[in-house]
Order: structure tokens, then C-alpha cells, then sequence
């Protein structure tokens, strides 16, 4: 019987329905944990707001108009203001790498569980991912500069690299050969399955990049138990990208 997308994904919603509380606990827990770094990591911001708020002459402006003035200052001024968002951005790209590094480690590990029919919950398949971890960091390590670097220079490198590297976690965990044959794999498989990897990935991104467009406007004037929900929600996206993944890597292998 061909794979195809519709089939996985099908599979893989009724997947995520049968183990709906355990999907959603990972996501809660990956977005509170996610939170909780950045405000532990995060630096005194107040050199920034006052280089920003000098160069402006008041703290009170939109986004286009800020993005407006930072476009016609000085070469020193625009250094500056990045020499002093360089701890900001720090804290926020290890409270992302963490966070996602328990979601996949977390995620993998269940679809495996349940797949072998073991009992399992959110935090027992934390638990027997721990010795996976430190490999699967590396990869996120490696992985991650690739993607933003893809998406520093434009959009389609960016979204070339997560094609490419998506399946490396699932073969990392599933397969325990070592972080060159997880690569290669995903590298072989995705080339292997354009017509299914490419619309999950397309699909993820979309509906990730439309929570994080809430979650920016939603941040300074809702509860953070708002922002906290719709955190969790995209990384249940990220979770079900990795059931339908995950399916396809079974099929394929078996």
C-alpha cells in the first residue's frame, strides 16, 4: 500500500486523539519550561531601552515607526543597540533550545512507547529520554544555527535546511547509530519523500508562524497565562509534525 500524506496524517490525528492528555502535557510543560528560563536568563534590559528611547526621544512608538528610526541611525548607533540585545537574544535562544530539546526527546520517546506497547505518560517518556539527550542536544546544536542562518538570508534556505534535518531527531532516538548516520538518513529520506515531508513541514511552519504573530501581540497586554496557552499550542503543532514524521519513518524502514 503506497504512503501518502493523507493517510499519515489521518494516522497520525488519531494518534495524538488516543493520546491526547500525554501530548498535551509535554506542550505545557515545554512552553512553562520555556518561560521560566527566559525570565531566569533574561539580562537587564535597560541600557537597551535607554539607547533606543535617546535615539527616539520617547519610549512611546509604534513598531514601524521604531523599525523606521532604526533603519536612519548611524553604523555605531544600530552596533550599539545589537551589542546591547546580544544577552536578550542569548536568553531567549537557550530557553528555545531546551524547551524543544524536552519536547523532542519527550514526544519521540512516547510515540516509541506507545507504539511498543508500553504504558507510558508525558513525564515517563521525559524520564527514559534523559540518556538520549545529550546526543540529541548536539543535534539541535548543529541543526538550529543552520536553520536560523537559512532564514537570515531569506525565506527558502531556512525552510530548505528544517526539510533536510527534520527526520535527524527521530532517526537519532529511534535508531541510537550516532548523530552522522541520523543526518544522512534525513537527508537521503527527504529527498527520497518530497511530496510527503515538504507539506507537513510547509503546514507546521505556517501555523506556527501565525501563533507566534499572536503570541508577539497578545504578550504585553494579556496574562501571561495567555501567552503561556499559545506557546502550548504551538508546540503541540511541533509534536504532531513529529507523529506524522515518525509514522513515515516506520513505514519507510519497515
Amino acid at each position: 500500500m503506497p504512503i501518502t500524506a493523507n493517510s499519515l496524517f489521518r494516522d497520525s490525528v488519531n494518534f495524538i486523539r488516543n493520546q491526547l492528555s500525554s501530548f498535551i502535557m509535554l506542550a505545557l510543560l515545554a512552553s512553562f519550561i520555556s518561560y521560566m528560563l527566559f525570565q531566569a536568563l533574561v539580562p537587564n534590559t535597560t541600557e537597551l531601552h535607554k539607547i533606543i528611547t535617546d535615539a527616539i526621544g520617547t519610549s512611546q512608538v509604534s513598531r514601524s515607526e521604531l523599525q523606521s528610526v532604526i533603519n536612519g541611525m548611524s553604523r555605531e548607533q544600530q552596533l550599539s543597540i545589537v551589542e546591547a540585545a546580544m544577552p536578550l537574544f542569548g536568553a531567549m535562544g537557550l530557553s528555545f533550545l531546551l524547551s524543544n530539546l524536552l519536547l523532542i526527546g519527550g514526544v519521540v520517546t512516547l510515540i516509541m512507547q506507545v507504539s511498543q506497547g508500553h504504558k507510558t505518560s508525558a513525564l515517563r517518556s521525559i524520564g527514559s529520554s534523559a540518556a538520549s539527550l545529550p546526543m540529541l542536544l548536539l543535534l539541535l546544536v548543529i541543526s538550529l544555527p543552520l536553520i536560523f542562518f537559512g532564514f537570515s538570508l531569506y525565506l527558502l534556505p531556512g525552510i530548505f535546511f528544517i526539510f533536510v534535518l527534520v527526520m535527524a531527531p527521530i532517526i537519532l532516538l529511534e535508531s541510537k547509530q550516532g548523530l552522522i548516520h541520523a543526518i544522512s538518513t534525513s537527508w537521503s529520506m527527504a529527498f527520497s519523500n518530497v511530496k510527503i515531508i515538504l507539506p507537513i513541514v510547509l503546514f507546521t511552519l505556517s501555523v506556527k508562524f501565525i501563533l507566534f504573530m499572536l503570541s508577539v501581540n497578545v504578550a504585553a497586554s494579556s496574562p501571561v497565562a495567555i501567552s503561556l496557552l499559545v506557546d502550548a499550542i504551538s508546540y503541540l503543532v511541533t509534536a504532531f509534525m513529529f507523529v506524522y514524521l515518525f509514522r513515515l519513518y516506520m513505514q519507510v524502514k519497515g
